[in-house]
């Protein structure tokens, strides 16, 4: 029996977020036996650079990380001409989050969900990050749909002074802080943009010494500004940008209570999203809307009703679980509980040995790597 050897598709570069996720997942597979190939460039020239990286590799099996171009096309042609099965790794429901968001939407709509149904159709297998998400594609016919959720940095070795050093250079020493990581970006269709809800919350929270905390860029960060103004709270909101991946376990831990809100709608429904694995690693106390994997992930008390789409009660009711939390030792304790969860159900130790299952369970002739 041979180690199967794999080309992975990336639709990112060697320092995108993809990238950590393929090399997490694929650490126990013998590195001799695995092709990374990013994307460089548009998408004609990406596809160039694929095809002759791959003809020269010779692989047994395709990995597409996300539904994009040009892999979203790749991939079935491939597997057609070539004989080359593939999975796809998607952690998005990706024509509705289009539709639903009103990013992307217009003209790309049916080309969204035209290249969605190829892709899935033609994989022999699908990996998901939600439990939902799985449910969803089995109840349209996938027969091979697993989850391997999002993982989270491995080196979470943060020196209190380090925190404290942050805190200061960030003015945010002797204040509880409510955070927020993600992609800021604005849905022209819902009119939000992650960390909306935190704005929204902190203005019936004025009483208290709580200050807001906004880590992450997008096309929606000057509208996030402007509505920190327009509710007289921008003198309690530090807003960080975009900051290096290997930088976040020290971020976090500036963090009282993490927020995760999803919509409650398909696309929300069948996240795990990132950012919670990172949340629990860090063993903050996290609030999350009760949709999608946050409900299997975390304790009830972390847990927040969200109705529809754009919940415009929720910040209330959100705002009154941190008032809660603030003035609780012991629910703010139920946060360290959370890094052995993380460990178990997040970490990629457990992630590639999940991968690596399944990439032999598609090659019978396959040996699994065990290292």
């Amino acid at each position: 029996m041979s180690v199967p050897s794999v080309s992975v598709l990336i639709h990112g570069g060697p320092s995108s977020i993809e990238s950590v996720r393929i090399r997490g997942l694929v650490q126990r597979h013998p590195s001799e036996n695995v092709q990374l190939l990013f994307r460089e460039g548009g998408s004609r020239s990406t596809a160039l650079n694929w095809r002759r990286a791959v003809e020269s590799f010779r692989p047994d099996l395709l990995y597409i990380l996300n539904t994009a171009s040009p892999g979203a096309l790749l991939g079935p042609l491939w597997s057609v001409s070539k004989s080359l099965p593939y999975i796809v790794d998607t952690g998005d429901a990706v024509f509705e989050m289009a539709r639903s968001s009103g990013v992307g939407a217009g003209w790309k709509l049916p080309l969204l969900w035209a290249f969605e149904r190829l892709l899935h159709r033609n994989a022999s297998a699908i990996v998901v990050r939600g439990t939902k998400h799985r449910q969803l594609l089995e109840s349209q016919g996938r027969q091979r749909v697993v989850v391997i959720r999002d993982g989270f940095a491995e080196n979470q070795d943060v020196s209190p002074d380090a925190v404290v050093a942050l805190r200061q250079q960030l003015g945010l020493q002797g204040r509880f802080v409510v955070g927020v990581m993600g992609s800021t970006v604005r849905s022209p269709r819902l009119g939000i943009c992650y960390g909306w809800d935190l704005l929204d919350a902190l203005v019936s929270l004025k009483d208290l010494p709580i200050s807001g905390l906004i880590i992450g860029d997008g096309s929606g960060l000057s509208w996030l500004r402007q509505r920190a103004i327009e509710l007289n709270v921008a003198d309690r909101v530090t807003f960080t940008g975009r900051i290096p991946y290997l930088d976040v376990p020290r971020y976090l831990r500036l963090m009282d209570i993490a927020l995760s809100t999803q919509t409650n709608n398909l696309p929300g429904q069948v996240r795990t999203t990132g950012k919670v694995p990172e949340y629990m690693a860090a063993g903050r106390f996290v609030i999350a809307s009760r949709v999608g994997e946050a409900e299997l992930l975390l304790p009830e008390p972390m847990l927040v009703d969200y109705h529809g789409e754009v919940d415009s009660s929720y910040p209330s009711r959100l705002a009154q679980r941190i008032r809660e939390v603030y003035s609780s030792e012991q629910l703010r304790s139920l946060g360290s509980s959370l890094p052995e969860r993380a460990e178990k159900l997040c970490s990629y130790g457990v992630l590639s040995q999940k991968w690596n299952q399944l990439v032999a369970d598609l090659n019978p002739s396959s040996q699994l790597v065990t290292k």
